[in-house]
């Protein structure tokens, strides 16, 4: 995927439908754009299509959610509590009591919130395409209403198994493990790339305009630039994100790492279609 000659060609792609799709809309900034978060959000699509209809205790439950959360050490069971209250306030998740046991209470996705999850797995296989246009990702999910299901399946055996996307990549994580992050250190390396690579080149982001579209405060995006200037990710002081210069590593490390998420989707994609026969 790193080496594709299309590889590079893809990342405005990438920055455009990924930015588009968190932009305005606070709510889902909570849920889903911190690496932890979207872990959580992969094992509660998953606890719910999985759910044994004979077995009341099986999928989508607090307690379940819960105990994958502690065993993938990706959230505590208080952490778990509050993030199913935001999805119910958003409008993501209902509460309905079991049919065979009264005590059990199931979560239950909404539609807005699978069409909202199919959404971005639609832009994700776009982007796949965009590098490679052979294999039509976007198209094979498309045409059948279980592909996303099948591909998020498989994804989350792989990190339940151990897989986890960010551990080669630390200096990503700095930015993504925090609110906001991510759409940032997305923006930068894309305007980086885009006024040509080199250790001259530094890019401005509107702190105050950029807090508003993705549901962050000035001042926690201007304490993590400079946390990352602290640990030798930037080159220069970013000035209140007015001269924000990259570091080498960090450019490397980023384009890495959406290479290895692009090309995991695309394995999971890819085992779907042949799983489906499309």
């Amino acid at each position: 995927m790193r080496n594709s000659p299309r590889f590079l060609e893809a990342l405005p792609a990438y920055q455009r439908l990924i930015a588009a799709y968190f932009a305005d809309n606070i709510m889902l900034n909570k849920v889903v754009t911190e690496a932890w978060r979207f872990e959580m959000l992969v094992y509660t699509l998953y606890l719910y299509d999985q759910r044994d209809p004979k077995d009341p205790r099986s999928g989508l439950t607090v307690s379940n959610l819960q105990r994958i959360c502690a065993q993938q050490n990706c959230a505590s069971a208080g952490r778990v509590l509050a993030i199913v209250g935001i999805m119910r306030v958003g409008g993501f998740l209902s509460k309905q009591k079991s049919n065979l046991d009264s005590r059990v209470a199931h979560l239950q996705p909404s539609a807005k919130f699978i069409d909202i999850v199919e959404g971005w797995n639609q832009r994700i296989f776009q982007i796949i395409d965009a590098v490679f246009p052979q294999q039509s990702l976007a198209g094979c999910h498309e045409a059948h209403p279980r592909f996303g299901w099948e591909m998020r399946r498989r994804g989350a055996e792989h990190m339940l198994k151990g897989w986890k996307l960010l551990g080669p990549f630390p200096e990503v994580g700095h930015f993504i493990s925090s609110d906001g992050g991510w759409m940032l250190l997305l923006h930068c390396v894309a305007e980086t790339i885009r006024q040509g690579v080199g250790k001259h080149v530094a890019v401005a982001v509107d702190l105050v305009e950029f807090g508003k579209r993705f549901g962050v405060s000035r001042s926690h995006l201007r304490r993590l630039l400079e946390s990352a200037h602290q640990e030798g990710l930037l080159i220069a002081p970013p000035r209140n994100g007015a001269h924000i210069k990259l570091a080498p590593h960090l450019m490397a490390s980023f384009l890495s790492c959406m290479a290895s998420e692009l090309d995991v989707y695309r394995s999971w994609g890819r085992a779907a279609a042949v799983e489906l026969k499309l």
